[in-house]
């Protein structure tokens, strides 16, 4: 009975978190701190870049809150082998909080990516490169055994 309150109290606990942090990260209100959210360099570079890889991941960290949930509910329930609902909830959370990160350190770079790509439009494009097509062909001949094609 020790063990059904204690892994269900620090369940409900790490879910209440999860889900105050989630919920704000969906909404946008997530401030910019050490402690709570992606410790990810390029997630770090400026507050729109941390808003949106936060906006990105915080379903994810929605979902395992909500995962650590029902395993505190069957945590406080538990006997034999019911313990295994609770085990798979802490797997499911964690898997969702790994995806989070993963999907938040993508958009970061790629809301990176675009910016750096928006900024460098106003130069001019380079010419493509001049090819020598009978020096092509001529290598590819030699390549074939001197068969002309």
């Amino acid at each position: 009975m020790t063990a059904n309150l204690v892994v269900g109290i620090i369940y409900l606990v790490l879910a209440v978190v999860l889900v105050v942090v989630g919920a704000m990260s969906v909404a946008g209100k997530l401030p910019g701190n050490p402690i709570f959210g992606l410790r990810i360099a390029a997630v770090r570079k400026d507050k729109a870049i941390w808003d949106q890889a936060h906006k990105v991941a915080g379903p994810f960290v929605l979902f395992a809150g909500v995962a650590l949930a029902f395993g505190a509910a069957f945590a406080f329930i538990a006997a034999g082998w019911m313990w295994v609902a609770p085990v798979v909830a802490l797997a499911i959370a964690v898997v969702a909080l790994s995806v989070a990160g993963n999907f938040g350190a993508r958009a970061a770079t790629l809301v990176d990516a675009a910016r750096n790509d928006t900024s460098s439009q106003g130069q001019e494009p380079q010419a493509a490169p001049q090819v020598n097509l009978d020096a092509l062909r001529n290598a590819a001949a030699k390549a074939d055994g001197g068969k002309d094609a």
